[in-house]
């Protein structure tokens, strides 16, 4: 995935914009058991991790808080980890803005 140059403004909507993305996880195969082992109902909700790259190369996941923090171009590379698969999240989410920016005349 190419770097894209993003403004810290648009870094900062993006990583919000992900965090409540991410956070709409759902496992109906996972089995709730509180406490004393007593079974509470099938399925589970949870936060997906982002991967990001860092300056070094490393990858670095991310589950809490958003990543409003991190440098641009390391947002830039965040991507959901499925097997082998990848969705690049802030890419699609950034292209959701540039598509209501020129549909729907959104400022940011």
């Amino acid at each position: 995935m190419a770097k894209n140059k993003f403004t810290k403004k648009r870094a900062k909507l993006l990583a919000d914009l992900e965090h409540l993305v991410g956070k709409n996880c759902y496992n109906g195969n996972i089995q709730n058991y509180g406490a004393g082992g007593f079974y509470e109902g099938a399925g589970r909700d949870f936060r997906y991790p982002l991967t990001m790259i860092d300056e070094a190369g490393e990858k670095r996941k991310r589950k809490f808080p958003p990543a409003t923090e991190v440098s641009p171009e390391m947002l830039s590379s965040g991507y959901y980890a499925f097997g082998a698969n990848r969705l690049h999240i802030i890419k699609a989410l950034n292209e959701v803005l540039e598509y209501l920016e020129v549909n729907s005349n959104l400022k940011i």
